[in-house]
């Protein structure tokens, strides 16, 4: 009779603590609306409203070139999951907000910006409801201003400026990846990397001619530069030959991919038989580190076809992931491609100052 009344006992138990314990479970937060406005002169604020809880440490934010992306655990998009509510006021300084579940209980808030943040532009904290107030429990983003900046000043040239270089004798060739009947790399939003190494080397182009400088380019283009059906090793020579023997550097652009989403950085690689590939791939890779802002995976040798045969010094860089959402969103926006293309114009420049 014991042994039945213990029984019975502690199954009334294991049922009471699976009741209580799912009743007792922190519930998730529901975003509930977004709006950004001017709360001074100098500082913008950025306010994601939520019902339920929601802990500082289960809010972490990412600064990358313009855009800041907000990751939030333990919540659900709610009502915001399109936008709707969306409040801008901000002389224009915030041009898009993208909210997406990325998996289970987990939301991330990309916000894009006019312009690159710099370092240490934000603050970011979470407050709770103040009913004085009428404001329900929200994260709230608190950007300076002055630390966002403008398209017409890093983007068009981030360079170094030097009264007595004169870059009219030099030859630069720019070889944007893929293209044609070869996408590259395809984005989880269906970005292609031809399109953005093709968008990233016409912005180049264009920066580097207005400093005097010629620019072949591999293409200009969505094409084959052999043919649709050639060989791999065809294409690519079709592309090294290109290059004028008078050239004095080759940059091939292209955007890295890998099977885990959040694989991120950029990288520069050069060739060992490659005369100067190395010194370049090493300045390219410090411009696109100060200005891309990406994490950096460093300068590394390789045996690619382009940098391996081209006839001057060369450098394959990969600008980022494209098969990383956030990398993605990024590589495929125009401010940011040109924040790109002014830090490899940059990187020419010192390739021959230096």
């Amino acid at each position: 009779m014991a042994k039945k009344f213990f029984q019975c006992l502690s199954l009334l138990m294991i049922l009471s603590l699976a009741i209580f314990g799912t009743a007792a479970a922190k519930p998730k937060a529901e975003l509930t609306n977004i709006k950004a406005y001017n709360i001074s002169d100098e500082i913008l604020r950025v306010e994601i409203s939520f019902d339920g809880n929601l802990k500082s440490e289960e809010v972490s934010a990412q600064k990358m070139g313009s855009l800041l992306s907000i990751s939030m655990q333990n919540t659900t998009p709610g009502r915001i999951s399109r936008i709707s509510g969306t409040k801008i006021e901000t002389e224009k300084l915030v041009e898009k907000v993208t909210v997406k579940e990325i998996k289970a209980n987990m939301t991330k808030i990309r916000i894009s910006f006019a312009g690159a943040l710099n370092e240490d532009a934000y603050k970011i904290s979470v407050q709770p409801a103040n009913r004085s107030e009428n404001k329900s429990a929200r994260v709230v983003i608190d950007i300076l201003k002055s630390e966002i900046q403008s398209k017409n000043s890093r983007s068009k040239n981030p360079v170094h400026e030097e009264e007595n270089f004169k870059p009219t004798d030099k030859v630069i060739v720019i070889d944007p990846g893929h293209g044609g009947s070869d996408t590259g790399a395809v984005g989880p939003h269906g970005v292609k990397e031809k399109d953005v190494a093709l968008a990233v080397a016409l912005k180049t182009e264009k920066i580097l001619k207005a400093q005097g400088m010629k620019v072949v380019m591999t293409r200009r283009t969505d094409i084959d530069v052999a043919s649709p059906n050639a060989s791999n090793s065809v294409e690519l020579q079709a592309r090294v030959d290109k290059a004028p023997p008078q050239a004095d550097i080759f940059i091939s652009i292209h955007c890295n991919a890998f099977t885990n989403p959040n694989s991120h950085g950029m990288e520069t690689y050069y060739h060992g038989a490659n005369s100067g590939g190395q010194r370049l791939a090493t300045i390219l890779n410090e411009e696109l580190a100060k200005y891309g802002k990406l994490f950096n995976r460093g300068v590394k040798a390789a045996n690619f076809y382009v940098i391996k045969r081209a006839n001057c010094p060369a450098s394959l860089i990969e600008i980022g992931f494209i098969t990383n959402p956030d990398e993605e969103e990024m590589l495929a926006d125009d401010h940011y491609q040109n924040i790109l293309a002014g830090a490899i114009s940059n990187a020419v420049q010192r390739f021959f100052m230096d």
